[in-house]
Formats: structure tokens, sequence, C-alpha cells
């Protein structure tokens, strides 16, 4: 393997190797908890390997989506996505930290240690704000940062539509969040009452529907100059946003009774590859970028 061929696939490449060696231990996990019914396994998985996984790519994709942000010149539209992009990965690092760590009862909560007589009435605050700001503050901002790219491709002539079985997924999300909207609606009629956290939450499916169009067009854009590492980045970002709205449907068919306990488990699994979905996004633009000084510095230090 030649040398920029091995730095081209440095960052993916580990993204890849530890997201597909965690699911394996989960599995296996899943499986000795199904063979002995010992529920603890598959609970100290979640609450300890699952968590830190989850947080750390989170923080991983905030470091990479930065470090993608500051290739650009100040005012460059590129560089304006991606500073919303980077904003909207700190949200979900920090929504990922306000569920996996202050909002479970497990030894990586400082507050067992600090403060365990409020312990309780932080994990359930830590509930209610962690999926808002890892959830339609999160999408919103990638929204944001996803419109900016588009307007690129826009204008540079690049533009793609959308494809029958690009809008076949679409109609999909937006069938079950009709769904959903309906069954919301009936609870409401039946006495239901919902408080903010749960009004703002329903801001969610929309945002999914928005944000999916958009990384289907970019990636289908960039498609038109080869599988390059840049249509792997926008493809990494399209193939989240998708793992997120099937993590969405699995939660509602659990909640719904469609997906019964055990089988239900599986879908919990589901939250791990979109996590490195979205870790994958910005490090395909860091290896991008990394190539491109590989092959350029050596042309230059020629040319002096």
């Amino acid at each position: 393997m030649s040398q920029s061929r091995a730095l081209e696939r440095s960052i993916p490449s580990i993204i890849i190797t530890a997201t597909c060696l965690h699911l394996a231990v989960g599995l296996a996990v899943l499986v000795l908890w199904k063979v002995t019914g010992k529920l603890s396994l598959i609970t100290a998985f979640f609450n300890y390997p699952g968590a830190l996984f989850l947080v750390g790519g989170s923080a991983a994709e905030v470091a990479l989506s930065w470090h993608c942000w500051r290739q650009f010149e100040a005012g460059e539209p590129l560089g304006k996505a991606w500073l919303w992009i980077t904003g909207a990965a700190a949200c979900h690092l920090a929504g990922s930290v306000m569920g996996q760590i202050f909002g479970a009862n497990s030894y990586l909560n400082p507050l067992v240690y600090i403060d365990p007589v409020s312990l309780r009435s932080v994990m359930e605050i830590a509930r209610k704000t962690g999926p808002l700001i890892g959830g339609p503050l999160e999408m919103a901002l990638l929204a944001r940062g996803l419109w900016y790219v588009l307007g690129v491709y826009r204008r540079s002539g690049l533009f793609s539509r959308l494809t029958r079985a690009d809008w076949l997924l679409m109609l999909g999300l937006a069938a079950y969040t009709i769904r959903e909207a309906w069954q919301v609606v009936a609870a409401l009629q039946s006495g239901k009452v919902a408080d903010a956290f749960e009004m703002i939450g329903w801001t969610s499916d929309p945002l999914l529907i928005l944000l999916l169009a958009q990384a289907i067009c970019i990636r289908r854009s960039v498609l038109s100059m080869g599988w390059g590492l840049i249509a792997r980045c926008w493809g990494a970002f399209a193939a989240a946003v998708a793992l997120t709205a099937l993590g969405d449907i699995g939660l509602w068919a659990n909640w719904s009774g469609y997906l019964p306990w055990p089988w239900n488990s599986i879908t919990w699994y589901v939250w791990f590859v979109a996590a490195a979905g979205y870790v994958l996004g910005p490090a395909y633009q860091v290896e991008a970028f990394r190539q491109a000084r590989h092959i350029v510095t050596p042309c230059l230090r020629r040319a002096a």
C-alpha cells in the first residue's frame, strides 16, 4: 500500500475499526444476556462501554469538525458551514454528556461521589435537557451548516436533485412522522398534558426529514466528481441522519408495542452506528485536507 493510500484511510479506518469492535463486544454481551438471563450484563455494557463510546465519539466529532473549520479562510461559505457543523457537534457532545453521564445512575456520574442526595433530581433534569440539546438544537445547527454547503454546490453548477430511491426514503420517514404526530394528537385529546420539553422534542422528526434531504442532495452533487473523500464525508452524514431516524422509529415501535421485549434490544445498537457516522463525516474531510497537503507540499518544494 502506498504512503498516500495509507494516509487516506488512517482516521476513518480507526473510527470504523473501533465501531466494529464495540459492536462485536456489544453483540457478544447481548448473546450472554439471552443465554444466562442476567440483565446486569447488558445494563453494565450500556452504562459503561456504551456511554463512553457515545461520549468519546461526540468529543472526536467536535475536534474533527473544529479542525475542518480552521482550514478555511474567514468569510468562506464552506468555512461558515463547518462553523455551524462544529456548533452542532458541540450540542451533540453536550447532549451525550447529559444523557449518558449525568442522566445515568452509574459510577461515571460524578454526583455519585460528590452529592448523592441530589443525584435523582439532577438525573431527571439531565434526561430531559440532554435529548433537546443533542436533538432539535443540534439538528437545527446542522441544518444551517448543510444549507451553506448546498448553496456552494448550487452556485458551482454541481447541484443534483434527489432520485426516485431518495424520494421513497424521504416519503417513508414522512409517513412515520405523520403517524407519530397522529398518535400525539390522539394522546392530547385523551387528556395527556405535555410539558415544554416534550413539545420542543416534537420538532425532531421534521428536522430529520430536512437534514436527510440536505445530506442526500449534497452527496448526489459531489458524486459527480467521483467516489472520493468529500463524497464519503457527506455520505457519512446522510447515513448518520438516516440511522438516527431508524433509531427513533425503533423507540416509537417499542413504546407503541410493535416491537416487544426482548427483540427491541437490537435497535439499541443503531445509535452506536449513527454516532460513528457523525464522526466519519468530518473525519473524511480532515483526511481530504491531509491528502491535499501530502500532494501539494512536495510539489511546492520541487518548485522552490
